[in-house]
């Protein structure tokens, strides 16, 4: 695009109307962002997340996707600020920055209306004077090589004290990358034993009446089969999920169930007019 025909007046007020028309344009796009997480769509495109999708579909950097997302709740919760986004009183930072510092919906609704106008910095200074909160330390993490992550993390002193006493019993010369390897591996195994009944089976089960309730049998083999969400592939907040829904005469059988994160077993339940996409946005 080439600006230098345009008079300096006429190149400033295309440039105020351009703010202008992008403020607008990114309150819609909260409200899109809102009604897709009610209705759980971005299942349909095998994304486990709002962040995801935002992220990988959008193409939103992760910094940019988390203001978006935030700023989009708040939305939800307080329809008033729509108008402070519009006219720029109100920036998605200090937005995500009040919800960082603040829990309560009433005092949210007030320290919001404190930061009005204020740049980043007068509005994180404002909110330590507020709260007398220190800031939360962030985990940061950064890629060194082709199969390496630094990751730079705040341990209390009781994790640590966690941390020795573990590689005191193992009795081995760890580094930490070994040790958190053995941690992730030994919880790993844990969850799945007590979630995912993935133990060691008895050599003969009696006769189990197949309802609701599934028998250990069957959620070991369902998980020994799927491991993660069938739908977007994740690995968190999973579940059984029926195919054929219980309530529709689906049985609690292994050809019948999947594993599925929640929100995709919330997308397959509105998807199968069981309930309506919730009206609060989460």
């Amino acid at each position: 695009m080439r600006l230098k025909h345009l008079a300096n007046t006429i190149l400033l007020i295309d440039t105020k109307n351009l703010v202008s028309t992008e403020r607008s344009a990114t309150t819609k796009l909260l409200h899109h962002l809102k009604e897709i997480e009610r209705r759980k769509l971005y299942c349909d495109l095998k994304y486990s997340s709002l962040f995801a999708y935002c992220v990988h579909e959008l193409g939103y950097s992760e910094g940019a996707a988390q203001r978006r997302i935030v700023a989009a709740r708040a939305l939800a919760e307080m329809p008033e600020i729509e108008t402070k986004i519009e006219d720029g009183s109100l920036n998605l930072t200090n937005i995500s920055l009040v919800n960082q510092f603040i829990d309560d919906p009433i005092q949210k609704r007030e320290v919001l209306k404190e930061v009005e106008n204020l740049t980043k910095t007068e509005c994180e200074k404002k909110l330590f004077e507020i709260t007398g909160k220190e800031e939360k330390p962030k985990d940061k993490r950064k890629r060194i090589s082709k199969d390496k992550i630094q990751v730079a993390i705040v341990l209390s002193d009781e994790t640590m004290a966690y941390v020795e006493k573990l590689k005191g019993l193992l009795g081995k010369n760890l580094d930490m990358d070994q040790l958190v390897q053995f941690m992730a591996k030994k919880a790993i195994e844990s969850v799945e034993k007590s979630k995912f009944k993935q133990t060691t089976p008895r050599k003969s089960l009696p006769p189990v009446k197949v309802g609701r309730v599934i028998p250990a049998a069957v959620k070991r083999d369902v998980y020994s089969r799927d491991k993660k969400c069938t739908n977007c592939g994740s690995f968190r907040n999973l579940n059984y999920d029926h195919i054929l829904p219980y309530s529709m005469g689906g049985p609690s059988t292994k050809e019948n169930l999947r594993i599925s994160c929640s929100p995709c077993n919330q997308r397959a339940r509105i998807k199968a007019g069981l309930v309506a996409p919730p009206r609060k946005f989460t």
